[in-house]
């Protein structure tokens, strides 16, 4: 089916776990830019953390399943095979064979951006879509811009402002702030014992 006039969002992250700050952007990104689709991706084995302990894959899966699974403009795409390392280039290709000829809109926090130039084939990437930058604490817009034309002339950014919910995942887990996790997921959590004090 051909994705002409298509507006497809990439929201991808490890997702240990979701939380409602991830959910605001979903919520956020898919009303002010009207897309058409969603796609959240769980990276199966980010090269970003590649020195982190993550929790297994069908975890993260299900508990993004658990707060997604009843939105219809939401997929969830885990087809990442076991110890294929996840690429958001990879992502990309697999995503325009699905929608040829859409508009794709990569949803990153801003705390990516200070590593950006590491990414697999980042030039193509940035030829590839439009950066949607969610903000935190940090850059100024103009800084995002000017960092991604520094890659690629002619990079096409979008400034999300500040999420309302101050929520990080390494906040649950290092502090077990529970106030900012669906409580289906916290009974997931505690279910499977995911983390310590699960």
């Amino acid at each position: 089916m051909s994705g002409v006039n298509q507006k497809i969002g990439i929201f991808g992250g490890t997702f240990d776990p979701i939380h409602t700050g991830h959910l605001e952007i979903v919520t956020r990104v898919s009303q002010e830019l009207s897309l058409d689709k969603t796609y959240v991706v769980p990276a199966r084995n980010p090269w970003m953390k590649s020195d982190k302990k993550i929790t297994l894959f069908k975890h993260r899966v299900k508990m993004l399943e658990i707060v997604f699974g009843s939105n219809k403009d939401v997929e969830i795409m885990c087809d990442e095979k076991e110890g294929e390392v996840s690429y958001t280039h990879n992502t990309l290709v697999k995503i325009e064979k699905k929608h040829p000829g859409a508009d794709l809109y990569l949803v990153i926090g801003e705390d990516v951006i200070s590593r950006i130039e590491e990414w697999k084939k980042i030039k193509e990437v940035l030829k590839r879509v439009t950066v949607v930058c969610v903000k935190r604490e940090g850059l100024e817009n103009r800084d995002v811009a000017a960092r991604l034309n520094g890659i690629h002339l002619g990079s096409r950014v979008v400034i999300l402002e500040k999420t309302s919910i101050d929520a990080s995942s390494s906040d649950y887990k290092k502090n077990n702030k529970t106030s900012f996790i669906n409580k289906d997921v916290l009974k997931y959590i505690y279910k499977n014992n995911i983390y310590k004090h699960g």
